[in-house]
């Protein structure tokens, strides 16, 4: 009797590591995002899979505003905790969002803000978002599933 639990728990885990690989894993993050209908910075959801990143208000006024970015379309991703190293996005933000695309850079340093520079058909759109600060790792894997690189502002010297 001890053989037959013995292999059958060894076969269980051995179909189980087979399927793992296939199972679609998603990092889903509570954060801020960025308003595009109403110009601020909004309670979300960000669910990052290995096809796309879906943008989730939390209020029932904003759903709207709700947004699937899909991963093809994505051109860049950037991050940063400072807003100095985020000079070329702030401009590019403000330039697309008007004045207010500079708020979510004003958030504390416990927040790690990302901009997610994509195509929409012809069009060069963003979306930004921030996260606590220690899910940052989390997202960055996420984004490499996605087959995106995270490109760290913090980490490259002036």
């Amino acid at each position: 009797m001890n053989k037959s639990v013995t292999a059958f728990t060894l076969l269980l885990l051995t179909s189980f590591m087979a399927i793992a690989p296939t199972v679609a894993q998603a990092g889903i993050y509570k954060g801020k995002c960025f308003n595009q209908l109403e110009r601020d910075m909004d309670s979300c959801n960000v669910t990052i899979d290995n096809n796309n990143i879906r943008v989730t208000m939390k209020s029932d006024s904003n759903q709207t505003a709700n947004q699937v970015i899909p991963g093809s379309s994505i051109k860049k991703v950037e991050r940063s905790k400072s807003a100095k190293r985020l000079g070329k996005t702030a401009i590019w933000t403000t330039l697309a969002f008007g004045p207010l695309g500079l708020l979510p850079l004003a958030f504390k340093k416990k927040q790690m803000t990302y901009v997610v520079e994509y195509n929409d058909g012809n069009q060069a759109k963003g979306a930004v978002f921030t996260i606590q600060r220690s899910q940052a790792p989390l997202a960055d894997i996420d984004f490499t599933n996605l087959g995106k690189k995270v490109v760290d502002l913090d980490a490259i010297q002036e």
